[in-house]
Protein backbone atom coordinates (compact mmCIF):
# COMPACT_ATOMS: atom_id res chain seq x y z
CA UNK A 1 0.00 0.00 0.00
CA UNK A 2 1.25 3.47 -0.88
CA UNK A 3 2.03 5.38 2.33
CA UNK A 4 2.24 9.11 1.73
CA UNK A 5 4.16 9.74 4.96
CA UNK A 6 6.90 7.27 3.97
CA UNK A 7 6.95 8.74 0.46
CA UNK A 8 7.36 12.29 1.81
CA UNK A 9 10.15 11.08 4.09
CA UNK A 10 11.94 9.70 1.02
CA UNK A 11 11.51 12.98 -0.86
CA UNK A 12 12.89 15.00 2.05
CA UNK A 13 15.86 12.63 2.43
CA UNK A 14 17.22 13.15 -1.08
CA UNK A 15 14.36 11.90 -3.20
CA UNK A 16 13.61 15.40 -4.49
CA UNK A 17 17.05 15.44 -6.10
CA UNK A 18 16.19 12.19 -7.90
CA UNK A 19 12.90 13.65 -9.10
CA UNK A 20 14.72 16.72 -10.37
CA UNK A 21 17.28 14.52 -12.13
CA UNK A 22 14.47 12.82 -14.08
CA UNK A 23 12.81 16.17 -14.86
CA UNK A 24 16.03 17.76 -16.06
CA UNK A 25 16.89 14.87 -18.37
CA UNK A 26 13.41 14.45 -19.85
CA UNK A 27 12.63 18.15 -20.27
CA UNK A 28 16.00 19.81 -20.83
CA UNK A 29 18.96 17.66 -21.84
CA UNK A 30 19.49 13.91 -21.77
CA UNK A 31 22.89 13.29 -20.17
CA UNK A 32 25.54 10.80 -19.09
CA UNK A 33 24.58 11.66 -15.49
CA UNK A 34 21.18 10.11 -16.16
CA UNK A 35 22.78 6.92 -17.49
CA UNK A 36 25.06 6.65 -14.43
CA UNK A 37 22.07 7.03 -12.10
CA UNK A 38 19.91 4.47 -13.91
CA UNK A 39 22.73 1.92 -13.81
CA UNK A 40 23.19 2.63 -10.10
CA UNK A 41 19.46 2.17 -9.47
CA UNK A 42 19.46 -1.04 -11.48
CA UNK A 43 22.37 -2.50 -9.53
CA UNK A 44 20.16 -2.26 -6.43
CA UNK A 45 17.60 -4.76 -7.77
CA UNK A 46 19.53 -6.66 -10.46
CA UNK A 47 22.62 -8.71 -9.49
CA UNK A 48 23.77 -9.30 -13.07
CA UNK A 49 26.74 -7.17 -14.12
CA UNK A 50 26.02 -8.09 -17.74
CA UNK A 51 22.51 -6.64 -17.56
CA UNK A 52 23.65 -3.45 -15.85
CA UNK A 53 26.43 -2.99 -18.39
CA UNK A 54 23.91 -3.63 -21.16
CA UNK A 55 21.66 -0.91 -19.75
CA UNK A 56 24.58 1.50 -19.94
CA UNK A 57 25.32 0.48 -23.53
CA UNK A 58 21.74 0.92 -24.76
CA UNK A 59 21.27 4.28 -23.08
CA UNK A 60 24.64 5.49 -24.39
CA UNK A 61 23.50 4.53 -27.90
CA UNK A 62 20.36 6.55 -27.29
CA UNK A 63 22.36 9.55 -26.10
CA UNK A 64 24.48 9.44 -29.26
CA UNK A 65 21.41 9.15 -31.51
CA UNK A 66 19.70 12.07 -29.78
CA UNK A 67 22.80 14.16 -30.40
CA UNK A 68 22.53 13.18 -34.08
CA UNK A 69 18.94 14.45 -34.15
CA UNK A 70 17.11 11.09 -34.40
CA UNK A 71 13.47 10.78 -33.37
CA UNK A 72 10.76 8.10 -33.38
CA UNK A 73 7.37 9.80 -33.13
CA UNK A 74 6.32 12.44 -35.62
CA UNK A 75 4.83 15.65 -34.24
CA UNK A 76 1.18 15.30 -33.40
CA UNK A 77 -1.30 14.33 -30.71
CA UNK A 78 -0.99 10.81 -29.30
CA UNK A 79 -2.54 8.59 -26.73
CA UNK A 80 -0.87 5.38 -25.58
CA UNK A 81 -2.61 3.22 -28.17
CA UNK A 82 -1.93 5.47 -31.17
CA UNK A 83 1.70 5.93 -30.15
CA UNK A 84 2.20 2.16 -29.82
CA UNK A 85 0.47 1.64 -33.18
CA UNK A 86 2.82 4.18 -34.72
CA UNK A 87 5.85 2.45 -33.20
CA UNK A 88 4.62 -0.97 -34.37
CA UNK A 89 4.12 0.26 -37.94
CA UNK A 90 7.46 2.07 -37.80
CA UNK A 91 9.15 -1.25 -37.02
CA UNK A 92 7.42 -2.88 -39.98
CA UNK A 93 8.37 -0.10 -42.40
CA UNK A 94 11.95 0.21 -41.17
CA UNK A 95 12.53 -3.51 -41.53
CA UNK A 96 10.79 -4.27 -44.83
CA UNK A 97 7.51 -5.57 -43.41
CA UNK A 98 9.06 -8.11 -41.08
CA UNK A 99 6.98 -10.62 -39.14
CA UNK A 100 5.38 -9.71 -35.84
CA UNK A 101 7.73 -12.14 -34.09
CA UNK A 102 10.82 -10.41 -35.50
CA UNK A 103 9.39 -6.96 -34.76
CA UNK A 104 8.92 -7.98 -31.14
CA UNK A 105 12.40 -9.51 -31.00
CA UNK A 106 13.91 -6.21 -32.16
CA UNK A 107 11.79 -4.24 -29.71
CA UNK A 108 12.56 -6.35 -26.62
CA UNK A 109 16.21 -6.63 -27.63
CA UNK A 110 16.39 -2.83 -27.39
CA UNK A 111 13.55 -2.18 -24.94
CA UNK A 112 15.53 0.25 -22.77
CA UNK A 113 16.51 2.28 -25.84
CA UNK A 114 13.02 2.48 -27.37
CA UNK A 115 11.04 3.03 -24.17
CA UNK A 116 13.37 5.76 -22.97
CA UNK A 117 13.10 7.38 -26.41
CA UNK A 118 9.30 7.23 -26.21
CA UNK A 119 9.34 8.71 -22.71
CA UNK A 120 11.61 11.53 -23.88
CA UNK A 121 9.23 12.36 -26.71
CA UNK A 122 5.97 11.79 -24.80
CA UNK A 123 6.75 11.64 -21.08
CA UNK A 124 3.19 12.41 -20.02
CA UNK A 125 2.20 8.96 -21.40
CA UNK A 126 5.27 6.76 -21.38
CA UNK A 127 7.64 5.56 -18.68
CA UNK A 128 11.11 4.22 -19.54
CA UNK A 129 11.27 0.48 -18.89
CA UNK A 130 14.24 -0.88 -16.92
CA UNK A 131 12.76 -4.15 -15.65
CA UNK A 132 13.64 -6.56 -18.45
CA UNK A 133 14.83 -9.82 -16.82
CA UNK A 134 13.33 -8.42 -13.61
CA UNK A 135 9.60 -8.57 -14.14
CA UNK A 136 9.51 -10.52 -10.86
CA UNK A 137 10.71 -7.35 -9.08
CA UNK A 138 8.07 -5.25 -10.82
CA UNK A 139 5.43 -7.77 -9.74
CA UNK A 140 6.60 -7.51 -6.11
CA UNK A 141 6.42 -3.72 -6.31
CA UNK A 142 2.94 -3.94 -7.81
CA UNK A 143 1.85 -6.27 -5.02
CA UNK A 144 3.33 -4.07 -2.31
CA UNK A 145 1.83 -0.80 -3.59
CA UNK A 146 -1.37 -2.17 -5.18
CA UNK A 147 -0.55 -1.32 -8.79
CA UNK A 148 -2.99 -3.18 -11.02
CA UNK A 149 -0.70 -4.69 -13.66
CA UNK A 150 -2.32 -5.95 -16.89
CA UNK A 151 -2.51 -9.69 -17.47
CA UNK A 152 0.62 -11.11 -19.11
CA UNK A 153 0.07 -12.37 -22.70
CA UNK A 154 1.06 -15.95 -23.49
CA UNK A 155 4.55 -16.57 -24.85
CA UNK A 156 3.58 -16.93 -28.52
CA UNK A 157 1.39 -13.80 -28.56
CA UNK A 158 4.21 -11.60 -29.87
CA UNK A 159 1.90 -8.76 -30.87
CA UNK A 160 0.25 -8.80 -27.45
CA UNK A 161 3.64 -8.76 -25.79
CA UNK A 162 4.71 -5.84 -28.01
CA UNK A 163 1.67 -3.83 -26.94
CA UNK A 164 2.03 -4.94 -23.33
CA UNK A 165 4.50 -2.12 -22.70
CA UNK A 166 1.78 0.39 -23.60
CA UNK A 167 -0.65 -1.37 -21.25
CA UNK A 168 1.94 -1.15 -18.48
CA UNK A 169 2.26 2.58 -19.04
CA UNK A 170 -1.51 2.96 -18.76
CA UNK A 171 -1.43 1.08 -15.44
CA UNK A 172 1.41 3.34 -14.25
CA UNK A 173 -0.54 6.43 -15.32
CA UNK A 174 -3.60 5.28 -13.38
CA UNK A 175 -1.50 4.72 -10.25
CA UNK A 176 0.26 8.06 -10.69
CA UNK A 177 -3.01 9.99 -10.94
CA UNK A 178 -4.51 8.11 -7.99
CA UNK A 179 -1.65 9.27 -5.75
CA UNK A 180 -1.14 12.72 -7.32
CA UNK A 181 2.40 12.04 -8.52
CA UNK A 182 4.05 13.92 -11.35
CA UNK A 183 5.59 11.83 -14.11
CA UNK A 184 9.04 12.49 -12.66
CA UNK A 185 7.98 11.63 -9.13
CA UNK A 186 6.64 8.35 -10.46
CA UNK A 187 9.94 7.58 -12.24
CA UNK A 188 11.79 8.21 -8.96
CA UNK A 189 9.24 6.02 -7.19
CA UNK A 190 9.56 3.18 -9.72
CA UNK A 191 13.34 3.01 -10.00
CA UNK A 192 14.74 4.34 -6.73
CA UNK A 193 12.18 4.30 -3.92
CA UNK A 194 10.14 1.14 -4.59
CA UNK A 195 12.98 -1.34 -5.32
CA UNK A 196 14.75 -0.30 -2.12
CA UNK A 197 11.51 -0.48 -0.16
CA UNK A 198 10.89 -4.15 -1.08
CA UNK A 199 14.52 -5.10 -0.41
CA UNK A 200 16.18 -4.93 -3.83
CA UNK A 201 17.89 -8.15 -4.90
CA UNK A 202 17.27 -9.64 -1.44
CA UNK A 203 13.57 -9.81 -2.29
CA UNK A 204 14.14 -12.71 -4.69
CA UNK A 205 17.78 -13.89 -4.73
CA UNK A 206 18.27 -16.74 -2.27
CA UNK A 207 21.77 -17.07 -0.82
CA UNK A 208 21.13 -19.78 1.76
CA UNK A 209 19.95 -22.38 -0.72
CA UNK A 210 17.70 -25.28 0.23
CA UNK A 211 18.40 -28.82 -0.91
CA UNK A 212 17.73 -29.20 -4.66
CA UNK A 213 14.43 -30.73 -5.70
CA UNK A 214 14.99 -30.92 -9.44
CA UNK A 215 17.47 -30.50 -12.28
CA UNK A 216 17.14 -28.73 -15.62
CA UNK A 217 19.15 -28.42 -18.82
CA UNK A 218 20.00 -24.98 -20.17
CA UNK A 219 22.07 -24.11 -23.25
CA UNK A 220 24.45 -21.39 -24.40
CA UNK A 221 26.98 -20.45 -27.02
CA UNK A 222 30.56 -20.51 -25.78
CA UNK A 223 30.75 -16.73 -26.32
CA UNK A 224 27.42 -15.94 -24.62
CA UNK A 225 27.67 -12.61 -22.80
CA UNK A 226 25.83 -14.01 -19.79
CA UNK A 227 28.20 -16.97 -19.40
CA UNK A 228 30.91 -16.72 -16.76
CA UNK A 229 33.19 -18.94 -14.70
CA UNK A 230 33.48 -16.40 -11.88
CA UNK A 231 32.42 -17.82 -8.53
CA UNK A 232 30.38 -14.73 -7.62
CA UNK A 233 28.48 -14.46 -10.91
CA UNK A 234 24.68 -14.23 -10.76
CA UNK A 235 22.90 -14.14 -14.09
CA UNK A 236 19.43 -14.63 -15.58
CA UNK A 237 18.76 -17.49 -17.96
CA UNK A 238 15.95 -18.90 -20.00
CA UNK A 239 14.80 -21.90 -18.02
CA UNK A 240 11.64 -23.60 -16.76
CA UNK A 241 8.99 -21.61 -14.91
CA UNK A 242 8.81 -24.51 -12.41
CA UNK A 243 12.44 -24.01 -11.41
CA UNK A 244 12.80 -23.75 -7.64
CA UNK A 245 15.53 -22.00 -5.71
CA UNK A 246 18.30 -24.51 -5.07
CA UNK A 247 17.63 -26.63 -8.17
CA UNK A 248 20.57 -27.98 -10.17
CA UNK A 249 21.16 -26.39 -13.57
CA UNK A 250 23.14 -28.32 -16.20
CA UNK A 251 24.83 -26.02 -18.74
CA UNK A 252 25.23 -27.36 -22.27
CA UNK A 253 27.45 -25.42 -24.68
CA UNK A 254 26.37 -25.54 -28.32
CA UNK A 255 28.50 -25.42 -31.46
CA UNK A 256 31.38 -25.63 -31.85
CA UNK A 257 31.73 -27.34 -28.45
CA UNK A 258 28.50 -29.39 -28.24
CA UNK A 259 29.07 -30.65 -24.71
CA UNK A 260 27.83 -30.42 -21.13
CA UNK A 261 30.25 -27.96 -19.58
CA UNK A 262 29.24 -26.94 -16.03
CA UNK A 263 26.75 -27.27 -13.19
CA UNK A 264 24.99 -24.22 -11.71
CA UNK A 265 22.38 -23.61 -8.99
CA UNK A 266 19.15 -21.73 -9.36
CA UNK A 267 19.10 -18.86 -6.84
CA UNK A 268 15.58 -17.65 -7.57
CA UNK A 269 12.17 -19.06 -8.29
CA UNK A 270 11.34 -19.30 -12.00
CA UNK A 271 9.07 -16.58 -13.41
CA UNK A 272 7.60 -15.32 -16.67
CA UNK A 273 8.84 -12.03 -18.12
CA UNK A 274 6.69 -10.78 -21.04
CA UNK A 275 9.34 -8.31 -22.29
CA UNK A 276 12.16 -10.87 -22.22
CA UNK A 277 12.09 -12.53 -25.64
CA UNK A 278 12.45 -16.07 -24.30
CA UNK A 279 9.74 -15.37 -21.70
CA UNK A 280 10.66 -17.91 -18.99
CA UNK A 281 13.42 -16.86 -16.67
CA UNK A 282 15.34 -17.77 -13.53
CA UNK A 283 18.54 -16.50 -11.92
CA UNK A 284 21.47 -18.91 -11.69
CA UNK A 285 24.81 -18.76 -9.87
CA UNK A 286 27.62 -20.80 -8.32
CA UNK A 287 29.04 -22.32 -11.56
CA UNK A 288 31.15 -25.44 -11.20
CA UNK A 289 33.20 -26.53 -14.21
CA UNK A 290 33.09 -30.27 -14.90
CA UNK A 291 34.75 -32.66 -17.33
CA UNK A 292 33.01 -31.88 -20.59
CA UNK A 293 30.59 -34.57 -21.74
CA UNK A 294 30.30 -34.35 -25.52
CA UNK A 295 27.03 -34.80 -27.38
CA UNK A 296 28.48 -37.89 -29.06
CA UNK A 297 29.19 -39.40 -25.65
CA UNK A 298 25.59 -38.72 -24.58
CA UNK A 299 24.29 -40.25 -27.81
CA UNK A 300 26.26 -43.43 -27.14
CA UNK A 301 25.49 -43.62 -23.44
CA UNK A 302 23.18 -46.44 -22.35
CA UNK A 303 20.96 -44.05 -20.35
CA UNK A 304 21.03 -40.88 -22.46
CA UNK A 305 20.85 -42.29 -25.98
CA UNK A 306 17.06 -42.71 -25.84
CA UNK A 307 16.23 -39.46 -24.04
CA UNK A 308 14.16 -37.20 -26.37
CA UNK A 309 16.30 -34.06 -25.99
CA UNK A 310 19.47 -36.02 -26.88
CA UNK A 311 17.73 -37.63 -29.85
CA UNK A 312 16.89 -34.07 -31.02
CA UNK A 313 20.59 -33.10 -30.80
CA UNK A 314 19.84 -30.84 -27.81
CA UNK A 315 17.59 -28.51 -29.82
CA UNK A 316 15.20 -26.55 -27.58
CA UNK A 317 17.22 -27.47 -24.53
CA UNK A 318 16.49 -24.53 -22.21
CA UNK A 319 14.30 -25.62 -19.32
CA UNK A 320 14.15 -29.34 -20.17
CA UNK A 321 13.81 -31.22 -16.90
CA UNK A 322 16.12 -34.10 -16.04
CA UNK A 323 14.95 -37.04 -13.97
CA UNK A 324 17.04 -37.51 -10.82
CA UNK A 325 18.56 -40.70 -12.21
CA UNK A 326 19.56 -38.86 -15.42
CA UNK A 327 21.04 -35.89 -13.58
CA UNK A 328 22.95 -38.11 -11.17
CA UNK A 329 24.30 -40.11 -14.11
CA UNK A 330 25.73 -36.90 -15.60
CA UNK A 331 27.50 -36.22 -12.32
CA UNK A 332 28.86 -39.75 -12.28
CA UNK A 333 30.12 -39.42 -15.86
CA UNK A 334 31.81 -36.11 -15.12
CA UNK A 335 33.25 -37.10 -11.76
CA UNK A 336 32.23 -33.66 -10.44
CA UNK A 337 32.04 -32.94 -6.72
CA UNK A 338 28.56 -31.39 -6.73
CA UNK A 339 25.24 -32.24 -5.10
CA UNK A 340 23.22 -35.14 -6.39
CA UNK A 341 19.43 -35.49 -6.21
CA UNK A 342 17.95 -37.72 -3.56
CA UNK A 343 15.46 -40.22 -4.91
CA UNK A 344 14.23 -43.78 -4.56
CA UNK A 345 13.18 -46.22 -7.23
CA UNK A 346 9.46 -46.92 -7.28
CA UNK A 347 7.67 -50.11 -8.22
CA UNK A 348 4.74 -48.33 -9.84
CA UNK A 349 4.52 -46.61 -13.22
CA UNK A 350 6.68 -43.67 -12.08
CA UNK A 351 10.40 -44.24 -12.26
CA UNK A 352 11.25 -42.30 -9.14
CA UNK A 353 9.80 -40.70 -6.06
CA UNK A 354 11.57 -37.65 -4.67
CA UNK A 355 10.29 -34.48 -3.02
CA UNK A 356 9.55 -32.79 -6.34
CA UNK A 357 7.73 -35.90 -7.53
CA UNK A 358 5.59 -35.74 -4.37
CA UNK A 359 4.75 -32.15 -5.29
CA UNK A 360 4.04 -32.82 -8.97
CA UNK A 361 2.36 -36.23 -8.86
CA UNK A 362 0.65 -36.18 -5.47
CA UNK A 363 0.13 -32.68 -4.05
CA UNK A 364 -0.89 -30.80 -7.20
CA UNK A 365 -3.50 -33.42 -8.25
CA UNK A 366 -4.76 -33.49 -4.65
CA UNK A 367 -5.16 -29.70 -4.57
CA UNK A 368 -7.08 -29.86 -7.84
CA UNK A 369 -9.35 -32.54 -6.39
CA UNK A 370 -9.88 -30.31 -3.35
CA UNK A 371 -11.09 -27.53 -5.65
CA UNK A 372 -7.99 -25.32 -5.85
CA UNK A 373 -6.97 -23.73 -9.13
CA UNK A 374 -3.31 -23.09 -9.93
CA UNK A 375 -3.75 -19.39 -9.13
CA UNK A 376 -5.12 -20.31 -5.68
CA UNK A 377 -1.69 -21.25 -4.39
CA UNK A 378 1.94 -20.15 -4.57
CA UNK A 379 5.03 -22.32 -4.40
CA UNK A 380 8.20 -21.19 -2.64
CA UNK A 381 6.77 -17.89 -1.50
CA UNK A 382 9.40 -15.37 -0.39
CA UNK A 383 8.32 -13.58 2.75
CA UNK A 384 9.98 -10.73 4.61
CA UNK A 385 11.27 -11.62 8.06
CA UNK A 386 12.44 -8.64 10.09
CA UNK A 387 14.21 -5.74 8.40
CA UNK A 388 14.24 -6.74 4.72
CA UNK A 389 15.60 -10.22 5.40
CA UNK A 390 13.98 -12.84 3.20
CA UNK A 391 13.80 -16.59 3.32
CA UNK A 392 11.90 -19.31 1.56
CA UNK A 393 8.80 -20.55 3.29
CA UNK A 394 6.52 -23.53 2.58
CA UNK A 395 6.42 -25.61 -0.53
CA UNK A 396 2.79 -24.51 -1.07
CA UNK A 397 0.81 -21.58 0.34
CA UNK A 398 -2.95 -21.90 -0.16
CA UNK A 399 -5.05 -18.77 -0.74
CA UNK A 400 -2.32 -16.24 0.08
CA UNK A 401 -3.32 -12.63 0.76
CA UNK A 402 -1.10 -9.58 0.99
CA UNK A 403 -2.26 -6.60 3.03
CA UNK A 404 -0.42 -3.72 4.67
CA UNK A 405 2.95 -5.27 3.94
CA UNK A 406 2.18 -8.73 5.35
CA UNK A 407 1.19 -12.11 3.95
CA UNK A 408 -1.53 -14.32 5.37
CA UNK A 409 -2.98 -17.57 4.04
CA UNK A 410 -5.54 -20.29 4.63
CA UNK A 411 -3.09 -23.19 4.83
CA UNK A 412 0.44 -24.29 4.03
CA UNK A 413 1.60 -27.59 2.57
CA UNK A 414 5.02 -29.00 3.35
CA UNK A 415 6.29 -31.80 1.10
CA UNK A 416 8.71 -34.54 2.10
CA UNK A 417 9.75 -37.53 0.05
CA UNK A 418 9.49 -39.86 3.01
CA UNK A 419 8.73 -39.64 6.72
CA UNK A 420 9.72 -42.93 8.26
CA UNK A 421 9.64 -42.35 12.02
CA UNK A 422 7.71 -40.52 14.73
CA UNK A 423 10.78 -38.44 15.51
CA UNK A 424 11.11 -37.35 11.88
CA UNK A 425 7.40 -36.48 11.74
CA UNK A 426 7.77 -34.36 14.86
CA UNK A 427 10.63 -32.42 13.28
CA UNK A 428 8.59 -31.78 10.14
CA UNK A 429 5.61 -30.67 12.25
CA UNK A 430 7.88 -28.12 13.96
CA UNK A 431 9.07 -26.85 10.60
CA UNK A 432 5.52 -26.55 9.26
CA UNK A 433 4.42 -24.86 12.50
CA UNK A 434 6.97 -22.06 12.04
CA UNK A 435 5.65 -21.40 8.54
CA UNK A 436 2.01 -21.58 9.58
CA UNK A 437 2.49 -19.22 12.53
CA UNK A 438 4.29 -16.72 10.31
CA UNK A 439 1.33 -16.67 7.92
CA UNK A 440 -1.41 -17.07 10.52
CA UNK A 441 -2.91 -20.02 8.66
CA UNK A 442 -5.79 -22.16 9.86
CA UNK A 443 -4.08 -25.40 8.88
CA UNK A 444 -0.67 -26.91 8.20
CA UNK A 445 -0.62 -29.93 5.88
CA UNK A 446 2.31 -32.34 5.69
CA UNK A 447 2.55 -34.69 2.73
CA UNK A 448 4.92 -37.57 1.99
CA UNK A 449 4.83 -40.27 -0.66
CA UNK A 450 3.00 -42.52 1.80
CA UNK A 451 0.83 -40.35 4.07
CA UNK A 452 -0.90 -37.05 4.77
CA UNK A 453 -1.03 -35.32 8.17
CA UNK A 454 -3.02 -32.24 9.18
CA UNK A 455 -2.56 -29.86 12.12
CA UNK A 456 -4.53 -26.74 13.03
CA UNK A 457 -4.16 -23.37 14.72
CA UNK A 458 -6.41 -24.45 17.62
CA UNK A 459 -3.43 -25.94 19.47
CA UNK A 460 -0.65 -24.08 17.60
CA UNK A 461 -0.28 -26.84 15.01
CA UNK A 462 0.92 -29.39 17.57
CA UNK A 463 -1.48 -32.33 17.39
CA UNK A 464 -2.37 -34.25 14.26
CA UNK A 465 -6.13 -33.85 13.75
CA UNK A 466 -6.30 -35.89 10.54
CA UNK A 467 -4.03 -38.46 8.96
CA UNK A 468 -4.41 -40.91 6.11
CA UNK A 469 -2.45 -43.02 3.70
CA UNK A 470 -2.97 -42.30 0.02
CA UNK A 471 -4.81 -45.60 -0.38
CA UNK A 472 -7.26 -44.77 2.41
CA UNK A 473 -7.81 -41.29 0.95
CA UNK A 474 -9.37 -42.97 -2.08
CA UNK A 475 -12.26 -43.96 0.20
CA UNK A 476 -15.04 -41.37 -0.41
CA UNK A 477 -15.86 -41.08 3.29
CA UNK A 478 -12.24 -40.45 4.25
CA UNK A 479 -11.75 -37.93 1.46
CA UNK A 480 -14.98 -36.17 2.44
CA UNK A 481 -13.69 -35.72 5.99
CA UNK A 482 -10.47 -34.24 4.64
CA UNK A 483 -12.31 -32.03 2.14
CA UNK A 484 -14.57 -30.59 4.85
CA UNK A 485 -11.47 -29.35 6.64
CA UNK A 486 -9.24 -28.01 3.86
CA UNK A 487 -11.30 -28.07 0.61
CA UNK A 488 -11.57 -24.90 -1.45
Amino acid sequence: MFNNYVWQTYLNAGGKDVVEMFRKNFEEEFSEEFIDNIVRFRENYCPSKTICNGTRTKLTELLNDIMEGYYILEEGSYNTETAMNYLYNWFKEENEKISTKIAFEIFCGNVEYFTTFLALECHELFVPYYYQWNFNVLEKIALEFEIDLPKIPIKKDYEGRFYYYGELCEAFLSFRKEHNLTEYEFMAFLYDFAPSYIGGTKSYIVNDLPEPKGAFFIGARADDAFLSNEADTVTPWQCNVDTAAGDMIVMYLRNPISAVDSIWRSVSVGFNDPLFYYYRCTYIAKPTAIRRIALKELQEDIIFKDIPIVRKNMQGINGVELKPSEYNHIIDLSGANVLKLDYVVSNDDREFVNEKAVEDFLIKPLLKKLGYREDDYVQQLNIEIGNHNHRLIPDFVLLPEYRNGFYSAFAIVEAKRSISSSKQLEEVIKQARSYARQLGTKYAIIVSKDNIWLTSDKDCYTKVIFSSSWDKLENPDVFRSFHKLVGR
